[in-house]
């Protein structure tokens, strides 16, 4: 069987013809073109894509139609929805879930992820980079017309063993708007700030000999107890057409320490020099952190989206600057 007929068996195309719906059309090459569909026959499909107007396209060089939801008055404004990334913005989800069988790889080069629609209501996916990898989830679906609510989430281990245990935040996101244009309010919870005020427990001590003649006795408490504080993670982004193939995104986070707990653990120093002496220390809570990011989405030809912006991150009262540059190939 020639190529040409081989593509064309395999092809996926809607048992109805949904004429004058919002399409997109995957090519064999990977290649998308997306239109409202004037018609199909089996020699040729034809779509009406914005700024060419009618185009012809031979069926066996279509690999696979699907119809998408979209705004009448988006695609009357020359907006369209153009991929499956409104799953998402430079990093943080939004409630909107992919499709059974959707998939796409992202990278920056110093951090790479992968995340596949195994159903309509449940992504999963995994993550690796340069400190570490770890995987990510994520289910939920659409409630209303245009509401779209989820929870998942996040863990991740380094490579070089800093971390005593995985970093993990969970979360749930309320998502408003469509594929097109939307914002998200995601809110999460992490496990652990490596942060935290000691104190020792001196109802019971032991009593050894420094190895200086200079330092004499040492005391050694029966624990310790430290204080730590899990990090709460409110998140706001948006999406926004600026033209058929190019979006404004924003992602803005801000992180507070929260959940004040205790944990009691065996006394890990060498001693103390006295009964009852505690480290110098004061109560004090982590600083607040506040990340905001302004940037584009942009899509090629081929089937390629570029993400590129500038994100502020404050902490401790100053702020600098920091790039953000990835790439998208959906699958």
């Amino acid at each position: 069987m020639s190529p040409a007929l081989m593509a064309q068996e395999e092809q996926t195309i809607p048992a109805v013809e949904p004429v004058n719906s919002y399409v997109q059309v995957t090519l064999n090459d990977g290649t998308l073109k997306f239109g409202t569909l004037m018609s199909i026959n089996e020699q040729e499909v034809v779509v009406d894509i914005a700024g060419l107007g009618a185009t012809r396209i031979p069926k066996y060089l279509v690999d696979s139609m699907n119809v998408l939801e979209v705004d009448a008055e988006n695609v009357e404004a020359g907006y369209a929805f153009v991929s499956n990334q409104a799953t998402r913005y430079f990093f943080a989800p939004s409630g909107i879930q992919l499709d059974k069988g959707e998939g796409y790889f992202q990278s920056n080069i110093a951090l790479n992820s992968v995340s596949y629609g195994f159903s309509g209501k449940f992504t999963g996916g995994a993550l690796v980079g340069f400190l570490g990898g770890g995987f990510t989830v994520k289910y939920g679906g659409q409630v209303g017309e245009k509401t779209h609510i989820s929870i998942g989430g996040i863990a991740a281990m380094d490579f070089f063993g800093e971390l005593d245990r995985p970093l993990a935040i969970g979360f749930v996101n309320l998502t408003r708007g469509d594929n097109n244009k939307n914002w998200s309010l995601n809110l999460g919870l992490g496990n652990r700030i490596e942060e935290g005020v000691t104190s020792y427990d001196w109802s019971s001590y032991t009593v050894t000999t420094a190895s200086s003649y200079y330092y004499g006795e040492r005391y050694i408490p029966a624990g310790q107890s430290r204080t730590y504080w899990n990090p709460f993670i409110a998140n706001v982004s948006g999406m926004l057409p600026l033209t058929k193939n190019m979006w404004l995104i924003t992602e803005n986070h801000v992180i507070l320490p929260a959940l004040e707990r205790e944990v009691t653990q065996d006394y890990t120093g060498s001693g103390e020099y006295s009964v009852g002496r505690q480290p110098y220390s004061y109560y004090r809570l982590p600083d607040p952190t506040v990340i905001v990011s302004l940037g584009v989405r942009s899509y090629s030809r081929g089937g390629w989206l570029w993400d590129y912006g500038l994100a502020g991150v404050i902490t401790d009262g100053e702020g600098f600057p920091v790039p953000w540059f990835s790439f998208t190939r959906e699958f």
